[in-house]
């Protein structure tokens, strides 16, 4: 069976994990027709993919991508303005741009970021539980790390809700251009979007060279002009690409770990009564319903898996998602054990692109709940969860609450 309208339906996006139960069971490579890419959905398969990138290139050519009806004069203002990150790049460019801004997320750098992160989440939670009620989504989940990338960055925090639908614009952007089913308003919505983007960051690219600060903006900036390690292509790219990276794995760790344990009491009441057992429940949150489902990569030459031969520059879409719930690697994967053993989870990616800011996410999951189930009452849910509609990054548009007082 060719699984590729089932795979980016909307049933799919509410919830993926019979389809992919399905798929590890019937054909765990296959080829999906419509889009002439392969999807893979078996763990061992899934890590390998991650693990070598000297088979499955980054470099995937998707961001090329020409969405529907855009004009000439359009696509190449949206060429000028896409900027390159690590997150397309093999090694050695990979390496390069990695190192310039790991320094940043290190455990070290956490302990000195954790006193503001804390008072950034104190000050959330303290009108959180000052009302009714609350939207995890809109009044913890994302305001919370757009606060901090922002600041690591250097740019204005009272923007947080444009950065948010900047980055919701990208993301969307890039999954409607490779599924190749824009209308027309769409896209000329989401490449404007872009432009707003792109034409923030550089006003703030070229303060930043005239005057440098203590700040990741400044030390990319820095990189460009004087060591001479990025281009200004590259700068403009990773700026891109840790903002959108700093909000939206965080925000869905958040929403999507509030939504579990609303759904499981039992696993509340054990956080509610045992703190330290949040760092565990968070990996379990991301084995279990994490917020990257899948993304892909090229081979750079014949491979095979599975015992499923496959050429080379073949697109390969590996369905992290369904990797994280094969039984073959997790024992029971369907159910959510917060006392789980999650180690070989590829919540936060695998091999030279395991993900930089993962200790940041980490970190202010941590701080986020232990501040919301600490000091708020008891909540329930207003109404059901509201998934987006992106396959690809799996997340909640809203999740109402009301305190019970």
């Amino acid at each position: 069976m060719d699984f590729s309208v089932a795979l980016f339906s909307p049933e799919a996006a509410n919830d993926p994990y019979p389809l992919f139960a399905r798929m590890q069971r019937e054909a765990p490579v296959q080829r999906l027709e419509r889009y002439g890419w392969w999807a893979v959905s078996r763990h061992a398969d899934v890590s390998m993919i991650m693990k070598r990138h000297d088979l499955f290139s980054s470099e995937t050519g998707l961001e090329r991508m020409r969405p529907p009806h855009l004009d000439d004069q359009a696509w190449e203002a949206l060429e000028i303005l896409r900027g390159r990150s690590m997150i397309n790049a093999d090694p050695p460019t990979h390496t390069r741009l990695r190192k310039l801004i790991s320094a940043a997320f290190t455990p070290r750098a956490m302990m000195k970021l954790e006193g503001r992160l804390r008072r950034i989440t104190s000050r959330l939670v303290d009108d959180i539980v000052a009302r009714d009620g609350f939207d995890v989504v809109a009044d913890l989940a994302t305001p919370l790390p757009v606060t901090v990338i922002a600041e690591m960055l250097g740019i204005d925090p009272a923007r947080g809700a444009d950065f948010k639908r900047w980055s919701d614009d990208l993301v969307e952007l890039s999954r409607l251009t490779r599924e190749q089913r824009m209308t027309p308003e769409q896209t000329q919505r989401l490449v404007a979007s872009r432009g707003e983007l792109v034409d923030y960051l550089q006003a703030m690219i070229a303060v930043r060279r005239e005057q440098p600060q203590g700040d990741l903006l400044s030390d990319l900036t820095r990189a460009e002009g004087e060591d001479r390690a990025l281009t200004a292509e590259e700068v403009l790219g990773t700026a891109v690409l840790l903002l959108i990276a700093g909000n939206e794995t965080t925000t869905n760790l958040i929403a999507t770990g509030t939504h579990l344990l609303l759904d499981h009491p039992e696993a509340l009441a054990a956080l509610r009564a045992e703190p330290a057992l949040i760092p565990n429940f968070l990996e379990e949150v991301l084995r279990h319903e994490g917020p990257v489902a899948m993304l892909f990569r090229r081979t750079t030459t014949p491979v095979t898996l599975s015992g499923v031969n496959i050429g080379k520059d073949e697109l390969v879409l590996a369905l992290v998602a369904a990797a994280n719930r094969d039984p073959a690697q997790f024992p029971d994967p369907d159910r959510f054990d917060i006392r789980r053993d999650t180690r070989g989870h590829l919540g936060f990616g695998h091999g030279v692109h395991f993900c930089v800011g993962a200790p940041l996410s980490r970190l202010e999951g941590r701080l986020g709940f232990t501040e919301l189930l600490g000091r708020a009452p008891p909540f329930s849910r207003v109404e059901a969860p509201a998934w987006g509609d992106n396959t690809s990054l799996r997340g909640l548009r809203r999740l109402p609450v009301r305190f019970a007082r």
